[in-house]
């Protein structure tokens, strides 16, 4: 049986791809299609040894997932990769968030409660998050990178999906929080680079707005 990754709150295959590449793994990537980016934006097809399930962690939690690999002949996750929702806990929602708060008491309970749902696993997992109060309702964060500094990963050639709007090889800022947990390291970066671009994602400018295609655009995995 082959072991299996785990790709939380993922509705792309830029983060499966290269576990999808080396052929000795099966990848299941979990999302729900009811969210505000994941069903209008999911690929059409998946490789054959990509699963997809329509789960509502919030809702089902990591139960339902065990279930249903189960249920599919799937061997238990040996490593998860989880792209928790940010929204109610980025720094750059600082301003809202009181009014949210007021709406839902529960609200950053609940945010917390997805993003800390890989240590339901025992086995080697990182959850991935901008900036942001994560690291004060968790712990502090393993490590920070940026997209640009995986540039030499990426495929040559103008981004396949936003070729507009993501500029070629993620050469763009973006400082992400990675949380390692049961094992799991920091992946490496480029250290040759000495410094990336200069200025923030020249692209925040056209993913304004409540669409779900600007959604999934800035939820987008590198």
């Amino acid at each position: 049986m082959r072991p299996t990754i785990l790709f939380l709150f993922n509705s792309s295959s830029y983060a499966v791809q290269p576990w999808l590449d080396d052929g000795r793994f099966s990848c299941v990537s979990v999302d729900h299609d009811t969210t505000d980016h994941s069903g209008t934006h999911r690929p059409a097809q998946w490789h054959i040894r990509h699963t997809r399930l329509d789960i509502d962690l919030q809702e089902q939690g990591a139960r339902e997932v065990d279930r249903q690999l189960y249920a599919l002949g799937l061997a238990p996750p040996s490593f998860i990769m989880s792209f928790a929702p940010c929204t109610d806990m980025a720094v750059c929602g600082n301003r809202s968030r009181s009014a949210k708060l007021e709406r839902d008491p529960h609200l950053l309970d609940k945010a917390l409660a997805l993003a800390t749902m890989v240590e339901q696993w025992e086995c080697p997992s990182i959850v991935e998050n901008p900036v942001s109060i994560l690291a004060t309702l968790w712990k502090k964060p393993t490590g920070y990178v940026h997209p640009w500094q995986f540039e030499w990963a990426c495929p040559t050639g103008p981004h396949p999906e936003f070729p507009n709007i993501i500029p070629e090889g993620d050469y763009y800022n973006k400082k992400t929080g990675l949380w390692c947990q049961s094992g799991a390291h920091m992946p490496q970066v480029d250290t040759l680079c000495t410094g990336g671009p200069i200025g923030d994602y020249p692209g925040y400018a056209q993913l304004g707005g409540k669409s779900a295609r600007t959604k999934y655009i800035r939820s987008l995995t590198p």
